[in-house]
């Protein structure tokens, strides 16, 4: 009986900790870092824009 109580309690932590890495919500890591990607891909397409008076 412990060794199924032990089992799902890892199942549990197992979908929760996916759910916090990779799920749809907006704190998710995986949306975090998307948003920081974009973000910096953006400044960077500021910094290499050429300078049209030189």
């Amino acid at each position: 009986m412990k060794q199924l109580i032990v089992l799902l309690a890892a199942l549990l932590l197992g979908l929760q900790l996916f759910s916090m890495i990779a799920g749809s919500e907006e704190n998710s890591i995986l949306s975090t870092m998307s948003r920081l990607w974009v973000q910096e891909i953006e400044a960077r397409k500021l910094v290499d824009v050429p300078k049209s008076g030189s």
